[in-house]
């Protein structure tokens, strides 16, 4: 969809559409809160993958009644909005649009946290929310609750969980602890999901479900409202928490070990989502690429190999978390000594065990530094330094398609993208989240923003990449905003089936094309190509 295209489409207008708006807007938000076209504060992916975007304008809603009025006011001047929490989705676009004549509806000012039941464990948040903020909060006023966080700590609960992000706790899959939202809907009109379309109920953060089809999931990865606020599960503050580490040194001992953690997973004697990276992903948290290798193409393998006895690590290093009652945790981690040692001879397994006071629940400040980590709840920015890995002024796209819990596809699929990485010049990052039936092969492609030769490389690659994938059946579960239409075209089952579904549902709701257009490849009749 191009600039032109969309501009055609928007129908009644003259000129620039947005400039109506924007000027309108200022009524709801205050002029404060309204960013021109090309102002410097505008809106701009980090990490571009194409140079030379201009920063485009916004607005930023302090509340649901001023969400209600911008969605209304879009309606009546035919403008599209491009709705995010706080554009800290970095490898995927950051706030980027799908097309420059859309305006930002930044909802990074709506950042109440409106209450947290700590007896049932869960909170309802509004979208700027941030990981820190919650984590905060829960801290300050000594909760006996964990939450789930991703990599960096900076972006939104909420956006996250909407956009399918992972964590690193039980409850890492955040997506399936969403629990009623509340939408302004693309006619400006409030809706409450599942049991919170009651009044007066305190239902709806705490049952997934409701009385008819449960409506959460529409609103995930979705075009079809904006999300203002939502019910979030929390876990209890665990007794004891273990922080395990393994190292396997043969590289070709992948499929065996994904086996065994998947397994143990499947099992819930591993309770978490198991890390596992190689030796580039370690090298990325110990400096830069020019530290450690300043030739032409990628690094190569006799090089690894003395950094990974540098490092004093393996080929495989994975990382998992056990948690709750002392005897419980005690005794998985026996159980997964045993498994590991029978299905990867030589695999080295350490971890800390931390109890809380007279067995009570553990505080995050009992917990060693080392620890501290996602995997104990804890929100950090620490992986952000990783951007700089390929050039002073770096930055990444993120590929992560979903593949089958199964270690010989796993390591097939691995080899095969290995060589792709190669072929390209870049090095191979590593870090697989492994969930019980199926993991996310999570690849990074590191470049100096900029440098169109390197920008050239790394799109070919990731575009190679995603049809490495697609051939085998496999597909990324979130997209750069650059390759939606692109991913979309792979859900071809019955000739594209779920894609005509979805547009039907976009034409019912939101015929016009207000909210998000083009978002997952999703676009209303009068904007498809």
């Amino acid at each position: 969809m191009s600039e032109q295209l969309l501009a055609e489409a928007l129908p009644g207008q003259t000129g620039d559409p947005r400039e109506e708006f924007l000027s309108r807007a200022e009524a709801i938000v205050g002029a404060e809160n309204v960013i021109r076209p090309g102002a410097p504060e505008g809106y701009l992916d980090p990490y571009p993958l194409h140079a030379g975007r201009d920063r485009w304008p916004g607005v930023r809603p302090g509340s649901t009644d001023e969400v209600q009025a911008l969605v209304r006011l879009a309606g009546e001047t035919s403008t599209a909005l491009w709705t995010f929490s706080r554009g800290k989705n970095l490898g995927y676009g950051g706030p980027e649009p799908r097309d420059q004549r859309m305006v930002a509806l930044d909802l990074s000012r709506m950042n109440r946290i409106l209450h947290v039941d700590e007896e049932l464990c869960y909170a309802v948040i509004e979208p700027g929310v941030t990981f820190f903020d919650l984590f905060e909060y829960i801290k300050e006023r000594g909760l006996k609750l964990w939450m789930s966080v991703p990599a960096l700590g900076w972006g939104s609960v909420l956006g996250n969980m909407l956009d399918r992000g992972y964590g690193m706790t039980p409850l890492g899959d955040h997506a399936k602890n969403l629990c009623g939202v509340e939408v302004v809907l693309p006619d400006g009109e409030l809706l409450r999901t599942g049991m919170g379309a009651m009044e007066g109920t305190e239902l709806g953060p705490i049952f997934q479900g409701g009385f008819g089809p449960t409506l959460d999931g529409l609103f995930t990865q979705s075009s079809l409202g904006v999300v203002v606020n939502a019910g979030v599960w929390l876990m209890p503050a665990p007794q004891v928490y273990a922080n395990g580490d393994i190292a396997v040194d043969d590289e070709s001992a992948l499929p065996a070990l994904i086996d065994v953690l998947t397994t143990l997973r499947r099992e819930e004697i591993i309770q978490n989502n198991a890390l596992c990276g190689n030796v580039v992903r370690a090298a990325t948290m110990r400096g830069a690429r020019r530290d450690f290798w300043d030739g032409e193409g990628s690094i190569p393998e006799w090089r690894l190999e003395e950094m990974r006895q540098e490092f004093g690590l393996g080929q495989w290093n994975c990382k998992f978390a056990l948690y709750g009652d002392c005897g419980l945790v005690e005794r998985r981690l026996e159980i997964i000594r045993e498994r590991v040692a029978a299905a990867v001879p030589g695999a080295r397994v350490d971890a800390r065990l931390y109890e809380g006071e007279d067995g009570g629940h553990l505080l995050h400040e009992d917990i060693a530094e080392l620890d501290r980590t996602q995997m104990a709840g804890v929100p950090t920015l620490k992986p952000l330094s990783t951007i700089g890995w390929a050039a002073e002024d770096g930055g990444h796209i993120d590929a992560a398609p979903i593949l089958p819990a199964r270690g010989a596809d796993v390591y097939a699929f691995y080899s095969e993208v290995k060589k792709l990485y190669s072929k390209y010049g870049f090095d191979l990052y590593i870090g697989y989240h492994l969930y019980p039936r199926h993991m996310v092969h999570v690849t990074m492609i590191f470049f100096e923003r900029g440098n169109e030769e390197m920008l050239g490389r790394a799109r070919a690659l990731y575009s190679e990449l995603l049809d490495l994938a697609r051939s085998k059946g496999y597909a990324p579960y979130r997209s750069h905003v650059d390759y939606m239409d692109r991913i979309q075209a792979g859900f071809d089952f019955n000739g594209g089936a779920a894609l005509r579904f979805q547009e039907l549902l976009k034409d019912a709701v939101d015929p016009q094309g207000i909210i998000s257009p083009g978002k997952q490849g999703v676009w209303p009749a009068r904007l498809r190509g």
